[in-house]
């Protein structure tokens, strides 16, 4: 299972990207998926098994998501 990260632009996905890789985490950028509403276009999907550490980096970051998806 993935999980799918949603933000509010771009500049916030960069930021959250480059946290998660700073700490070894293994990161894609991929297109929001269409059964997902977003104003950005872009999101980050991450192994599901990471999701939890990454909303706690995220916090400490001032990194703020709109949703998290848990996707096949």
């Amino acid at each position: 299972m993935r999980c799918i990260f949603i933000f509010e632009s771009v500049h916030q996905v960069m930021r959250a990207e480059k946290v998660l890789k700073g700490k070894g985490m293994a990161v894609d950028l991929i297109p929001v998926p269409r059964e997902i509403s977003s104003d950005c276009g872009v999101a980050i999907e991450l192994p599901d098994e990471l999701r939890e550490e990454a909303r706690h980096l995220f916090e400490q970051n001032g990194i703020s998501i709109v949703k998290c998806y848990r996707m096949l």
